[in-house]
C-alpha cells in the first residue's frame, strides 16, 4: 500500500522546471532546446543577416536560411529525446492549471 501512496503523491504533485533539470546534462538538453527555439522561429532572420552581410545571392541565402532551420529542427528532436517525457509531463501539469477552473457550458 506504501508504494502505491507514494507513486499516487508523485503523481498529484506539480511538476516545476527544476524536476526537469535534475542533473547537469539534462541542463545542457534544455539549453540545447532553447537554442533550436531560437533558430527555427528566427531562421529568417539570422540567415538574411548572415546572407547579407556575406553578399549573398538571393537563392544562396535562401539556402542559408534553410541550413539555420534544419539544425534548430535537429537540436530540438535531439534534445527532446533526452528530455521528451519530463517536457510533456511539465506541459500537461501547466496546462491543467491554466483551465482549472473553466467550466464547460452547455449554451
Amino acid at each position: 500500500m506504501d508504494e502505491q501512496d507514494n507513486n499516487m503523491e508523485k503523481s498529484s504533485r506539480v511538476r516545476t522546471i527544476r524536476d526537469l533539470v535534475s542533473t547537469p546534462f539534462k541542463k545542457a538538453m534544455l539549453v540545447v532546446q532553447l537554442i533550436s527555439y531560437v533558430l527555427i522561429v528566427g531562421s529568417h532572420i539570422i540567415g538574411g543577416f548572415i546572407g547579407r552581410s556575406l553578399g549573398f545571392k538571393a537563392s544562396q541565402t535562401g539556402g542559408l536560411i534553410l541550413g539555420i532551420f534544419i539544425v534548430g529542427e535537429v537540436l530540438f528532436y535531439g534534445s527532446l529525446a533526452f528530455l521528451g517525457k519530463e517536457v510533456v509531463l511539465l506541459l500537461r501539469d501547466k496546462m491543467k492549471g491554466w483551465f482549472k477552473g473553466w467550466k464547460h457550458r452547455g449554451d
